[in-house]
């Protein structure tokens, strides 16, 4: 029982780390923007930079979850997180910055894929969507939380306080986790099959064949990655266009209601059992909501509209991530840590794709219409993938 509890208290305490990776978000955005003179270019590329380092380690962060002690994998992410973000506060040169994001996206991606795939084995397959709303409110929080007071911390003492403040938290991270043992499943032996990505790689292939639902979960969740580079970019420059001289507090505002609405989201899923019938329908609605939120989000102009389109978009967007999550994590523990993979890999690849683009159309259209053409190829493959189950709606149960 008391693993159970201590395994719970520190979804809080990963929670602090994600505030402060939100703070420091905030802090090399405005230390870019400054340094560049607001450069949209080099804004996508401090983005680009973290999903490129997230995208080359994806797969192998999968493969390594599957063979190696999870908690030690994220004990040693969190070290190196804490030692890379450390630098910035001596030297916030932007290609420094840019070196750190992207740096700092590789050892992201061997910690969450690890800290997802685990989750089941530590709580349960019958709590996971209990525990899903649980993680997504606490990264809510500590997004409201944190990039509001980025904004601010960065106003009111400079970006070596953000950047100090999220160092601490890498290292308060591991050594919960150095003190915290939960009833882990062993993975796999090591052996030669470390090295054997082709044969792993197959594996997920046979797995998703055998599980075209999930095949069809994975395509939507590309273009919902891609899509979604639009409001990344968009959102800083749409704070900027608002108040110049404010731009890193209108940013965390801006994030901030959209968590709010992730927070109020995260807390009624549990008790919604309508949401739980059926996670793959649930995940397509919420996340058209979600693309149409967006669209209204950064088409407004005024402030009092923007954060009220945050707000309601925030509402969506937690449905989204906490049932996409659920259905991954419905995976067999073998090679649940393969799927994450496939999923971060996918994730990168859309962000990446999406960032290469977005600052080319930005160019070529104003930013509502940038945000429309993005969001809007995502409804589109919410559509096919829609009709896509529903032919296959009499031959498998998409429930879980």
């Amino acid at each position: 029982m008391a693993v159970k509890q201590n395994s719970k208290a520190y979804l809080y305490v990963n929670a602090l780390s994600e505030l402060g990776v939100r703070m420091d978000l905030i802090a090399m955005g405005a230390l870019v923007l400054v340094a560049t003179n607001g450069s949209a270019l080099w804004l996508s590329a401090l983005l680009l930079s973290g999903v490129l380092g997230g995208f080359l380690s994806s797969l192998v962060s999968g493969v390594v979850a599957d063979r190696f002690e999870r908690r030690k994998i994220m004990i040693v992410s969190d070290l190196l997180r804490a030692g890379l973000i450390s630098m910035l506060i001596f030297a916030p040169e932007p290609w420094l910055i840019l070196l750190v994001r992207f740096l700092i996206g590789i050892c992201s991606s061997f910690f969450e894929v690890s800290y997802r795939a685990e989750l089941p084995e530590i709580f349960g397959r019958e709590r996971v969507l209990e525990i899903n709303a649980l993680v997504s409110r606490l990264s809510s929080i500590a997004m409201v939380i944190g990039f509001l007071c980025g904004g601010f911390l960065y106003e009111l003492l400079g970006y070596q306080a953000v950047f100090l403040f999220d160092a601490l938290s890498f290292l308060v991270s591991a050594f919960f986790l150095y003190r915290v043992n939960w009833n882990k499943v062993e993975s796999q032996p090591l052996g030669a099959k470390v090295l054997s990505l082709r044969n792993d790689f197959r594996e997920v292939l046979s797995y998703l064949k055998l599980h075209p639902v999930l095949f069809t979960v994975f395509f939507v969740y590309v273009v919902d990655t891609f899509g979604s580079a639009s409001h990344n970019l968009g959102i800083p420059l749409l704070a900027e266009g608002v108040d110049p001289e404010r731009q890193a507090m209108y940013y965390g505002l801006f994030w901030s209601i959209w968590g709010a609405g992730n927070v109020l989201s995260s807390i009624l899923i549990p008790k919604l059992a309508i949401l739980r019938k059926n996670l793959v329908y649930t995940y397509f609605y919420a996340t058209f909501g979600m693309s149409f939120g967006f669209i209204l989000f950064l088409s407004s102009t005024t402030v009092p509209w923007i954060l009220c389109f945050g707000f309601l978009t925030g509402l969506f967007d937690a449905v989204s991530v906490t049932s996409k999550a659920t259905i991954l994590q419905q995976s067999d523990n073998a090679i649940r840590g393969r799927i994450m993979g496939v999923s971060g890999f996918l994730n990168r690849t859309g962000f990446g794709i999406g960032f290469l683009v977005a600052p080319h159309v930005l160019e070529a259209f104003s930013l509502p219409v940038m945000v429309m053409i993005f969001h809007g190829t995502i409804i589109l493959s919410l559509l096919l993938g829609l009709g896509n189950l529903r032919r296959k709606a009499g031959k498998q149960n998409l429930s879980l």
